[in-house]
């Protein structure tokens, strides 16, 4: 339960600080498509998320930081 009020929190402040909603964070990390969060960004932060998303290397350095694999490991119920 824990784990569920921590993960709110950070959709939460993630959706504060880009422009989105926290239900369109959570249904874009459920489904992979992140349209309605890169529409709430700037065109310029969008296209450098699209940017990441699109290329295989970038989004598995990103991917691999201690930061991005405690997120996802959050994400996972781990």
């Amino acid at each position: 339960m824990q784990n569920q009020k921590e993960m709110q929190s950070l959709f939460a402040t993630l959706a504060q600080r880009i422009g989105a909603s926290t239900q369109d964070l959570e249904d874009g990390a459920k489904t992979g498509d992140f349209s309605k969060v890169l529409a709430g960004m700037t065109p310029e932060d969008a296209e450098k998320v699209r940017k990441v998303l699109n290329n295989r290397q970038a989004a598995e350095k990103l991917l691999s930081t201690p930061q991005a694999q405690q997120l996802l490991q959050r994400l996972q119920g781990r």
